[in-house]
């Protein structure tokens, strides 16, 4: 070592022979991807059929939508009083309140399931024999709304007391409750699981 050598340093015969600016990238760890392949044979196919249920859908009906327009005329008569209809604006208001009550009382949840083509054709032919081609318009179309009423009543498991007849009331009476059901019993047929991940607000009105 020469005078020159300062103790702690590297000699040259230290230092890597690397050109000036280059980078010595650090070695990266080696890994392994330890995830095992699926096995066909791990899936149990009778254990899952035996889980297997049919789609079902539930849908509020309302009995008395009739009282909306009498709630929406106590809505217009208070968009007309004055600063000093007090008595009659708290008259009005309880009334409305009221109503409301009424019409949210009057709602019954229904739940509607899928039903299989086999169980569809069993209805169809207790029902009757399918018009034939010589059969007017009127006679297809009153078939087929029997059809069409004996499946929901079939379908609806819950309450458990409907029937075809009651539904053909329920239809001339308000089409839009029939409706509602009739296309939960589609959605149960061919889409159960529509919504699945849309999260209902649970907190909202709190």
């Amino acid at each position: 070592m020469t005078n020159d050598d300062v103790l702690g340093e590297p000699t040259v015969a230290d230092v890597d022979d690397q050109p000036l600016g280059t980078t010595v990238e650090p070695e990266e760890p080696e890994s392994r991807d330890i995830t095992r392949e699926p096995d066909p044979e791990d899936f149990d196919f009778d254990e899952f059929i035996a889980g297997v249920r049919p789609g079902r859908r539930a849908v509020r009906v309302t009995m008395r939508p009739d009282l909306m327009g009498e709630r929406d005329q106590i809505a217009l008569r208070a968009q007309e009083l004055g600063d000093d209809d007090e008595d009659e604006a708290e008259a009005l208001f309880a009334r409305f309140r009221e109503i409301t009550e009424q019409i949210k009382g009057s709602q019954r949840d229904f739940v509607v399931e899928a039903r299989s083509d086999i169980r569809a054709k069993s209805i169809m032919k207790q029902v009757g024999p399918e018009p034939g081609k010589k059969a007017s318009q009127a006679e297809r179309d009153e078939w087929e709304d029997q059809v069409m009423e004996a499946r929901l009543a079939d379908a609806i498991v819950v309450p458990s007391n409907v029937t075809a007849e009651g539904l053909r009331k329920l239809r001339e009476a308000n089409e839009y409750a029939f409706v509602q059901l009739w296309g939960a019993f589609i959605e149960a047929q061919t889409n159960p699981t529509r919504g699945l991940g849309v999260d209902p607000n649970f907190l909202r009105g709190r």
